[in-house]
């Protein structure tokens, strides 16, 4: 086996694929899924004057073409052009709107409202599906695998980020003895960090965004809807004599035991000196939208809220007397790389929210000023080009991350190579972080363990191996659907 030559698995391995495969394919899934997501999240725009409302939906991305100085579009706009000329390689995004005054329809238009940078070799790139010859004519060279954005005439490549896994629940213990269930949900563009920590005394609190400071899991759990004990028991792990124990000591501690005072608790955080109605309203705002989100942002979802709060609280038990051991953040199990299309999905929501407070904006100007109302003139495409632009450009993109999109070095053949292969982790590169610099040995196969920085980056800029795979995002409905139809449900 140690004289198993491994060149030839490797030169068929490549055979028909690309370096930068996953980059491409995780833009096309963006452009084709995530885009009409987005879309659907802001699909009824609803401005402050209450008679008008704009209806959005069917988002289109067409190929790049390019605009010239008399406003003539021409639509043979291909990557070397846009490379000699200092031009954004990118594509049209149209949208279907309809414009309704009190329940009206006043006007109906297919509106430009953005151009979108294309990946070069994506399915909405020229490039796509050419022969060898037909890439020379294009003035291409066909050797050159894509994966890239041209912005301004620069070869712009985004930098793959390391985060820690969404709606994953991590177990870690603090050095005073407490133990927290920690999890970061997420919904669209909204992260929420839900925090249950088991005191050294065996009393469970919960934390979440927007949440009053020490509220008891057990006060939460009956605010969602579970008012008996049995129905709290219920939830937690059945058959560790551990756990039972610590259940029934909160269940003595807890005063609250009505559904309506648990909600009024969180009320009088959220909304205080209020009339209860009000506080008991934004109670359930609260616990419907930033509990939890990736679980289900209805009243439905509530019991659902509340037994993954009873697994979260388990599994600190269980670590508090040691019959689990704590979560490695840097097991790469517990880890997801944002390529390209998440990165671009993360921009584009940022953009296409500007764009429908821009939109609201010129609605209110318009009416206010009592001139006509019609789609051309509230749209502005600027709104959502600039931002996308401006980002790629710049590096700096939302969430306050720097260095995301990177000037693609071209002294070599390899520069690009590991351009386009490159790994970042968002930790800061002045501290020590000993642990997360170190190679791990969940990287076999998946990271290079010697490819990295020298200086205060080693560790943290990684390479991806030769044969690393990464998968693009799976919708879980199809799951979910079958569970049911096996019987799964919540009692």
């Amino acid at each position: 086996m140690a004289d198993f030559d491994k060149w030839p698995l490797i030169y068929n391995y490549f055979r028909n694929k690309s370096f930068a495969d996953l980059e491409i394919q995780s833009f096309n899934q963006f452009v084709d899924e995530k885009l009409p997501e987005i879309v659907i999240e802001n699909q009824d725009i609803s401005p402050k004057i209450e008679e008008v409302r704009v209806e959005v939906a069917n988002i289109e991305v067409l190929r790049p073409r390019v605009v010239e100085a008399d406003g003539s579009p021409r639509n043979d706009f291909w990557p070397m052009e846009a490379r000699i000329r200092n031009r954004t390689y990118s594509g049209p995004i149209y949208l279907d709107m309809r414009l309704l005054r009190r329940d009206v329809e006043q006007d109906v238009k297919r509106a430009y409202v953005g151009e979108l940078p294309i990946m070069l070799k994506s399915d909405r790139c020229w490039l796509y599906g050419k022969t060898p010859e037909e890439l020379v004519e294009m003035g291409e060279d066909p050797l050159d695998f894509g994966g890239y954005f041209i912005i301004n005439g620069s070869e712009k490549a985004l930098m793959t980020q390391e985060v820690l896994s969404s709606d994953r629940v991590m177990i870690s213990e603090k050095v005073r003895g407490d133990v927290i269930a920690e999890v970061i949900s997420t919904r669209g563009a909204f992260k929420g960090r839900v925090r249950v920590m088991r005191k050294r005394n065996g009393l469970l609190y919960v934390r979440f965004p927007s949440s009053p400071k020490k509220l008891k899991l057990f006060v939460l759990m009956r605010a969602l809807g579970m008012e008996s004990e049995n129905d709290i028991k219920a939830a937690f792990t059945i058959g560790e004599e551990q756990v039972q124990n610590d259940v029934l000591l909160n269940l003595e501690q807890t005063e609250i035991t009505k559904e309506q005072d648990a909600l009024d608790k969180i009320g009088k955080s959220v909304a205080p000196g209020q009339v209860i109605d009000y506080r008991l309203k934004r109670a359930r705002e609260v616990v419907d939208g930033f509990l939890l989100p990736h679980i289900g942002q209805t009243k439905n979802d509530r019991i659902a809220k509340a037994y993954y709060l009873g697994m979260m609280a388990s599994k600190a038990v269980e670590r508090a007397y040691g019959l689990r051991e704590e979560d490695d953040k840097d097991h790469y199990a517990n880890k997801r790389l944002e390529l390209s299309g998440k990165l671009m999905e993360h921009l584009f929501r940022y953009a296409f929210k500007y764009f429908v407070k821009d939109l609201k904006f010129q609605i209110d100007r318009t009416v206010t000023r009592r001139r006509k109302l019609n789609i051309s003139t509230v749209v502005r495409p600027d709104a959502i080009t600039e931002r996308i632009r401006f980002a790629m450009s710049t590096g700096n993109w939302i969430g306050r991350a720097t260095g995301v999109s990177k000037f693609m070095d071209r002294v070599n053949y390899l520069s690009p190579l590991t351009d386009i292969r490159k790994v970042k982790s968002p930790l800061n590169k002045n501290r020590e972080l000993y642990e997360a610099r170190d190679v791990h040995g969940t990287h076999w196969g998946r990271v290079d363990a010697v490819e990295t920085p020298d200086g205060p980056q080693c560790g943290l800029v990684k390479n991806l191996a030769l044969l690393a795979r990464v998968t693009t995002d799976s919708h879980t409905d199809q799951i979910e659907a079958m569970l049911k139809e096996k019987g799964v449900k919540l009692d």
